[in-house]
């Protein structure tokens, strides 16, 4: 009795077995491509056995060549990205008006933010500019 296929290897097509191994150097996708064409012919091989010898025989073929088939598929395996971290969830919108009250929380630069609202009042829509 064959034992169920490495997870990496159950359900695909030759379709989707070549996108799977799309981001590999080619040299790698035509082997495992290779030993994937000779593990379903054991596989079936196997299945169709006339005898149990035989069938024996080629089930220990498709193990070997599934095993060998995995590992170089381990082996190759792209590096995982490296994920930019997250930006910081905002509490809400900013007004020009709150990144001042934030930045100049000193009573010595009050004459700064006095002037730097005055600004912010000339442009279009007063301090609620983003």
């Amino acid at each position: 009795m064959m034992r169920q296929l490495h997870p990496l290897l159950r359900g695909h097509t030759d379709q989707s077995f070549a996108e799977f191994l799309s981001d590999r150097p080619v040299a790698v996708q035509m082997k495992a491509r290779e030993r994937r064409v000779c593990l379903v012919h054991a596989r079936q091989r196997a299945e169709d056995a006339p005898n149990a010898g035989i069938a024996a025989a080629y089930t220990k073929t498709a193990e070997a060549v599934e095993e060998e088939l995995v590992q170089l598929l381990h082996d190759t395996r792209p590096a995982d990205p490296v994920p930019f971290p997250e930006p910081p969830a905002s509490s809400g919108p900013q007004t020009l008006e709150d990144l001042l009250e934030r930045s100049v929380p000193q009573p010595r630069n009050l004459r700064i933010s006095n002037f730097l609202r005055f600004c912010t009042d000339l442009f279009p829509g007063g301090r609620d500019v983003h």
